[in-house]
């Protein structure tokens, strides 16, 4: 009997051996498949090691993070991102930022909201050095269409040194009121029909940004899965590590209520909607890095909300999932995958008006289904380096139906059209 128990063993240990060699032996063999257009990388032979050593290293720096906000440790903000929060407090992180020394920094908000009945409001201003603003309005009133800053579809514009306590320049104000629960968005000045530029009204603008939802940092709050993936896909090597730690921007983002009026040519409409805020700061933006992005901004009409994203920019990571849910009892989970692939969808410039895919967040899968209703396009950087197309959209979610909208990036390298930059003052920026 003792000598069947040593025949099994020895049995055993030589097929494990033989797997163990054949999976070796596979592993050299297996070539690294061309990127899709050159851009989407595929998995290649060593992903799964990759993959389970960035995820170890992820839950660790996590896990020190952890300890040392438990702790009050000091912190480095210059080692923030894939872990580590890059400021202590929410105070600390909902107000202006000081702009580094590189020629490209950036502070940046935006707000991104719909109604059930057509509204929307879609505001953003990033301040760079010398007092350049990336700012722009958009707002639907359905009575009277969609309207547009007037200097739309650039987005240079200029602030004073009296704008220094807002965010902001020529004619939009956005205040942090009460940090991580309420902005003022206010905007006074002209803007135009969008299909008919020629066409302005004045336009008064005051809506209340209020949230008592929890903000969701993508520093620490990601999936570390999900992360993983998208980064294990990339060819390793020193100077890829070195371009990850520089890429690294601070993004956080909240869901909430936007409520107000607006005055257009004398007239008072109210606005009452629902949507997302975020801010970004960083050292630097480069819009000429990005490729394309598409994000989703998703309210249900059970209480649900949802913002989900797929990010590619090849430098760092071709494909990268990220994203957030607020289930109807305000639970806050981050997205664990989303099967949606850029490259599969609008590839060619004209994003896709009807769509679908699945993520899923807390065990739980999801079928997200859109229907885009209304769409403009907008250009961001000194030299128009980003096309930006904002959808107005419906959205079905798991059979419960939605509103809110689709924003789609795209590198543009058309450049800055010769009568647009005839405009501009006698000087150069990098923006």
């Amino acid at each position: 009997m003792l000598v069947d128990v040593v025949h099994s063993l020895n049995m055993f240990l030589y097929l494990s051996l033989a797997v163990i060699t054949i999976v070796v032996i596979k592993l050299f063999q297996k070539r690294n498949e061309r990127a899709t257009f050159g851009i989407y990388q595929k998995p290649g032979r060593w992903y799964f090691l990759k993959l389970s050593l960035m995820l170890l290293l992820l839950k660790t720096r996590k896990a020190i993070d952890r300890w040392q906000l438990q702790w009050k440790k000091a912190r480095d903000s210059s080692n923030a991102g894939y872990g580590f929060k890059s400021r202590v407090s929410p105070e600390d992180m909902d107000k202006q930022q000081p702009l580094s020394n590189h020629p490209k920094a950036i502070d940046a908000v935006y707000f991104n909201a719909a109604s059930r009945d057509g509204h929307q409001l879609v505001v953003g201003t990033a301040h760079r050095p010398h007092g350049v603003v990336n700012g722009f309005m958009c707002l639907r009133v359905p009575d009277i269409g969609l309207l547009m800053t007037p200097k739309l579809p650039d987005t240079i514009t200029f602030r004073t040194e009296e704008e220094g306590t807002h965010y902001g320049a020529e004619g939009i104000r956005l205040k942090p009121v009460k940090p991580m629960k309420s902005w003022d968005i206010m905007y006074d000045g002209k803007m135009k029909l969008h299909g008919d530029p020629k066409k302005m009204y004045d336009v008064a603008l005051y809506v209340k940004f209020t949230s008592s939802l929890p903000y969701f940092d993508f520093d620490t709050d990601m999936e570390e899965l999900a992360v993983a993936k998208g980064m294990a896909l990339e060819p390793w090597s020193q100077e890829y590590f070195s371009i990850v730690r520089d890429f690294h921007q601070t993004h956080y983002e909240q869901h909430g209520s936007f409520e107000g009026h607006v005055v257009i040519n004398g007239n008072k409409y109210p606005l009452c909607l629902d949507g997302a805020r975020d801010h970004s700061y960083a050292r630097k933006r480069d819009w000429s890095n990005f490729h394309r992005y598409v994000i989703h901004f998703i309210t249900l009409e059970n209480g649900a909300r949802m913002t989900i994203t797929v990010v590619c920019v090849p430098m760092v990571f071709s494909r990268m999932a990220m994203g957030y849910m607020y289930k109807p009892d305000d639970t806050l989970l981050p997205i664990q995958w989303c099967d949606l692939k850029l490259q599969y969808h609008g590839e060619n410039g004209k994003p896709p008006s009807d769509y679908s895919f699945f993520f899923q967040a807390g065990g739980e899968k999801y079928h997200v289904q859109v229907d885009i209703a209304e769409s403009f396009e907008f250009f961001m950087g000194w030299e128009w380096e980003a096309r930006i197309v904002e959808n107005l959209a419906h959205f079905t979610v798991n059979g419960v139906a939605g509103w809110g909208a689709v924003e789609w990036e795209y590198r543009h390298l058309g450049g800055r059209p010769g009568e647009v930059a005839s405009n501009d003052p006698p000087f150069t920026h990098q923006i």
